[in-house]
């Protein structure tokens, strides 16, 4: 589960960082990382449902830290705004990393 986590959010960020490189395609990108998050969104659920007590500390743009649960991340990616601000692809990937990481 988390390395299908992590591959998702290495999805989203190649699609976002070539965004500019591709401008014939720019709408089919932004329709792909809309429904890229909506997938990661159900993906965290799924493992907010297991591990109930579960928080993600958020590091966002400005360095502040926050602390979520993984359902509440789940509903932040679907605003894109909360997205960008609390840059939660990064802080979903490193949390996934350290999963994957304690799991080995």
């Amino acid at each position: 589960m988390y390395r299908d986590i992590l591959t998702i959010c290495w999805s989203i960020k190649e699609v976002n960082k070539n965004l500019t490189d591709r401008k014939s395609t720019s709408d089919f990108s932004i329709k792909y990382l809309k429904n890229a998050c909506s997938v990661l969104a159900g993906e965290m659920r799924v493992v907010s449902k297991s591990i109930p007590e579960e928080v993600l500390d958020i590091i966002d743009k400005n360095g502040g830290k926050r602390s979520f649960t993984l359902h509440e991340v789940a509903e932040m990616l679907y605003d894109t705004r909360k997205i960008v601000e609390l840059n939660l692809i990064d802080n979903i990937s490193r949390w996934a990393k350290a999963r994957v990481a304690s799991e080995a």
